[in-house]
């Protein structure tokens, strides 16, 4: 599903961008054409007005000067006097280059549409001209500048045309660079929204294998005391001995109360995962937390023949701002494991110490048990993660020690576990 998932948004999320991108870039490639057209023709009417400039002041015309232009700007020349072409056009043959045919569409255009008329000057002494554009079939657009210039005793005509085709391959040039860069731009987007799609729902889909994993276990954890109330039950309506029906009732009582507890458990984790856990803090003196944890678990410490200590340092430890009766529970899991761990003759010490953090304080819960190997200590603190050895006890969820981290860090706090000197584990929290 997160595969499939993983594909969708990567599409998505690379078409959504490229097409922004596209059109962007679309945008910014007219207005770079946009700039080029314009720039081509003020370089048009500049080079032609220079070039009549020079026609004005000139009585011969170079044809070396002609060939120079034509070779910079691309022009080609159609100059007439008195109507008649001169003789420069039989050694470049202007009409090769562009066809009879369109330098007479040239003229006509010039005379019809413009109203100006290449061969008559009407008696005017000073030069004009007048720029357009036409298109020749089969080459494209061009510039073409029309001019009369009066000399003293003739009229001398002239067309200037500058072909579009070097700024159209210019402009195609330009599009398939914008293209080339649109699509590598396209396919680092696409791995980029493959790379970060799949950051993104990492976390989910983790949460999700949990979810389904933490489901799963309370099925199965529920599902045990349900089959044994309901044998029970069967048990206890069958049974007409007195001490039986009692035993039986007990023993439903007893699992009840397991899932009692149980559903607790979940329920405190499913606030913690809504981060709707309340927390009352209050200030509290760790060493009064220690005692009252001592306290309660002092006789069941001496019924499994373990020894219980209780070590405090000599200087008085700071208050703590906490949920009292969290932190209590919080040292109730780590010492109820503790005990649990430990075979009898074994020794389990609670301590607190002032921490490296000014304010802080460190609580030890350690034990001379069995320890937690290295694979298991970032595990340990998993929903339902439960040692190899310890998976067959009814009294143990697996719950324990994340609540402990979950309580831990709902009050900013950090809890570990080292291994003790030795031998036994050693579980830390940090407040």
């Amino acid at each position: 599903m997160f595969h499939k998932l993983h594909r969708q948004m990567t599409f998505f999320c690379t078409a959504v961008t490229g097409i922004i991108v596209i059109a962007l870039t679309a945008a910014c490639l007219l207005v770079a054409e946009s700039g080029l057209k314009k720039s081509s023709y003020a370089s048009f009417l500049n080079e032609s007005s220079s070039f009549l400039s020079h026609l004005q002041e000139q009585n011969t015309i170079s044809l070396s000067y002609l060939n120079q232009l034509r070779e910079k700007n691309n022009f080609e020349f159609v100059l007439y006097e008195n109507g008649n072409p001169l003789f420069f056009q039989h050694l470049t043959l202007p009409e090769q280059a562009l066809g009879k045919d369109f330098i007479d569409l040239a003229i006509n255009t010039a005379e019809q549409t413009y109203l100006f008329p290449l061969f008559s000057d009407k008696g005017s002494r000073l030069g004009s001209h007048i720029e357009f554009t036409l298109t020749r079939p089969g080459h494209g657009l061009y510039y073409i500048c029309a001019a009369k210039i009066p000399k003293e005793n003739s009229l001398l005509s002239a067309l200037i045309f500058c072909s579009f085709a070097p700024l159209r391959q210019q402009i195609i040039r330009q599009r398939l660079s914008f293209a080339l860069a649109d699509l590598l731009g396209i396919l680092l987007l696409a791995a980029f929204s493959w790379f970060f799609t799949g950051r993104m729902l990492g976390p989910i889909e983790e949460n999700n294998r949990r979810q389904t994993h933490f489901i799963a276990s309370a099925s199965h954890e529920l599902r045990t005391p349900l089959a044994v109330i309901l044998s029970g039950l069967e048990a206890y309506e069958k049974s007409a001995d007195t001490s039986d029906r009692q035993h039986f009732k007990d023993l439903m009582q007893r699992e009840v109360r397991r899932m009692q507890r149980l559903i607790s458990d979940m329920l405190l984790l499913a606030n913690s995962d809504a981060n709707s856990l309340t927390l009352k803090t209050e200030d509290c003196q760790p060493d009064e937390l220690l005692l009252a944890t001592y306290e309660k678990y002092e006789l069941l410490a001496a019924q499994k023949q373990i020894s219980l200590k209780l070590r405090l340092p000599k200087a008085p430890l700071p208050d703590i701002v906490c949920d009292r009766e969290c932190i209590l529970q919080v040292l109730s899991i780590l010492t109820d494991n503790a005990l649990a761990y430990t075979p009898p003759g074994g020794t389990v010490t609670l301590s607190a110490e002032p921490a490296a953090r000014t304010g802080s304080v460190l609580f030890q819960v350690q034990d001379t048990g069995c320890g937690v190997p290295d694979a298991d200590k970032i595990q340990i603190f998993e929903r339902f993660y439960r040692a190899q050895n310890s998976r067959t006890d009814k009294e143990h969820f697996g719950l324990g020690l994340c609540l402990a981290k979950e309580i831990a860090e709902a009050h900013g706090g950090k809890i570990f576990v080292d291994d003790a000197k030795g031998g036994g584990a050693c579980f830390c929290f940090i407040l």
